[in-house]
């Protein structure tokens, strides 16, 4: 015998199904808007002013700033001192020009996210507090560019007794994609464009557009998956294009074609050769040159902990480094008693690839206790 459903089941699936449509068209035609006014305070909207070009190095921060700046969803307070330097607000007078160390890198560096007294360089320097120290770093900087500026920087007077580059993965891909120097000066290259392309996956593909052309949708499924992962019920994955970029994955899934078609002897060789220049320029400064490095998500979930990253860099140091700082290890033997997704979790920004406050100190401890020894 067969049972039809009654009129009001029908009429209920009616409704879901209409809900479900008008919330999409609203959200095409007013989800940007809605989502900006109403919902969440976007990166963009906040003072992009603070990063300016320059005419050497590319780009720097503008000098004595003041203002609240964004990295994705976060908004924070972001100073430099007189200099143009990521320091406290309480140093935005600050015109020092002689350091016992200078930091530089790239945003993980800089400290995206994150307020500059719980950035790792904040964080060394509260504790070194007998030691001059100024961050040179800046989103999207790489070797050929760590070269241009120190380099400019000396020839303006500026003095160090240490340089300390933290190398990041994705410096590597700055290098062949982004940026070249032409007589002691950074171009962009023809390639520029490709700087920050991730993989596309369908994964991949079907975020992005969710993220961008369907807003509300996404930030209404985004807070539904953030409050099931704080309750344990999901486990924390992240973005799609955060655990597969080509920015990182060389160091185990090397395919030419995401790299100007240079071989892996090619990319290697580059960006060797930028290094080394930095290190000759400082060795006739007479300024010890130091490396740091450290992990992306990716190199936790898909890599080894000696794997091509630290080696290059640990070799490159026996002859040309004061000191190498391994800070990828510290991550790894978090792995040794917590699965990848709740060490993802507790040091990277949700939905980001850098690190959290809880992420900064670990780098900034496992440093500290290298640095004294």
């Amino acid at each position: 015998m067969i049972k039809f459903k009654k009129k009001s089941d029908f009429s209920l699936t009616k409704f879901i199904i209409i809900t479900f449509l008008i919330f999409i068209l609203l959200d095409v035609f007013t989800g940007k808007y809605i989502y900006k006014k109403f919902i969440r305070k976007n990166y963009k909207d906040v003072d992009p002013s603070y990063v300016i070009p320059d005419p050497v190095y590319h780009h720097k921060f503008r000098p004595s700033y003041k203002g609240l700046v964004g990295w994705g969803n976060v908004s924070y307070i972001f100073c430099t001192d007189a200099n143009g330097f990521r320091a406290s607000c309480e140093e935005l007078s600050s015109n020092l020009n002689e350091f016992d160390i200078g930091f530089i890198g790239d945003s993980f560096t800089e400290g995206v996210g994150n307020i500059y007294e719980k950035s790792y360089v904040g964080l060394i320097a509260s504790k070194l507090k007998n030691k001059k120290i100024a961050n040179l770093a800046v989103q999207s900087y790489s070797p050929s560019i760590y070269y241009a500026k120190i380099n400019s920087l000396l020839s303006e007077g500026y003095k160090f007794d240490e340089i300390i580059v933290f190398l990041d993965l994705g410096d590597i891909v700055d290098d062949i994609l982004c940026y070249q120097l032409e007589n002691e000066i950074i171009v962009a290259r023809k390639t520029y464009s490709k700087c920050w392309t991730e993989l596309s996956t369908i994964k991949s593909k079907i975020g992005n557009f969710t993220s961008t052309k369907l807003k509300l949708t996404y930030e209404f499924y985004s807070q539904i998956e953030y409050k099931l992962i704080e309750f344990g019920i999901l486990e924390y994955k992240g973005r799609d294009g955060h655990i597969n970029n080509i920015r990182s994955n060389w160091t185990y899934a090397y395919e030419a074609k995401n790299y100007n078609n240079y071989t892996y002897d090619g990319l290697v060789k580059n960006i060797l050769t930028n290094m080394e220049k930095l290190s000759k320029l400082l060795k006739e400064n007479d300024i010890d040159l130091s490396i740091a490095v450290y992990p992306w998500p990716p190199t936790l979930k898909n890599d080894i902990e000696e794997n091509k990253y630290v080696k290059i860099w640990q070799d490159f140091c026996i002859t040309n480094c004061k000191n190498f700082y391994n800070l990828v290890k510290p991550f790894f033997d978090l792995l040794e008693d917590e699965k990848f997704s709740n060490v993802y979790k507790k040091h990277y920004i949700f939905e980001d690839g850098h690190f959290n406050n809880e992420g900064h100190k670990v780098i900034a401890e496992s440093f500290l206790k290298l640095y004294k020894n």
